[in-house]
């Protein structure tokens, strides 16, 4: 699922996170090597992952109150030039199947 290129908030992505949350135990965030600020954001709920994505980081960790309150209460980004971003990370992807790609523009549940 695609949310509309034209939404102003980041509600309805919220909105849609939060259940998704509420049914995983795990999480990884996936951040390009140049973003430092988000990597550092994303530290402190998670480990680095070992992989094999030369481009950048993965951080995994558990889905916590805390990871929970963090990630509904950011704001939505302004630099919206490529993507109109609903969340600073490039990807969000939880242990129930659930992904947030392309920070947030694109909904992956799982199924078909």
């Amino acid at each position: 699922m695609e949310l509309d290129p034209n939404e102003a908030t980041n509600q309805r992505w919220k909105n849609i996170m939060a259940t998704k949350l509420k049914t995983a135990a795990t999480f990884e965030i996936h951040c390009w090597e140049e973003e430092a600020e988000e990597i550092a954001m994303a530290r402190p709920f998670g480990t680095f992952k070992e992989s094999t994505w030369q481009y950048g980081k993965i951080i995994q960790g558990k889905v916590t109150t805390e990871f929970c309150t963090f990630l509904l209460g950011l704001p939505k980004p302004t630099d919206t030039e490529l993507y109109n971003k609903m969340t600073p990370f490039f990807t969000i992807a939880l242990d129930n199947g659930f992904w947030s790609e392309h920070y947030g523009t694109e909904l992956n549940s799982g199924e078909a």
